[in-house]
């Protein structure tokens, strides 16, 4: 891994787009086990 990018904003990018990535897919997967737990558990 020898700095094969040295541009210190584009790193900034990468790793903010991985962040929200990650952040968005934890959404998808809070809502889907929400879902989940209403079809499970019934109404409330």
């Amino acid at each position: 891994m020898e700095g094969q990018t040295s541009n210190p904003w584009l790193i900034a990018i990468i790793n903010m787009t991985i962040v929200f990535g990650v952040l968005i897919v934890l959404g998808w997967i809070m809502k889907f086990i929400q879902m989940l737990d209403h079809k499970l558990m019934g109404t409330k």
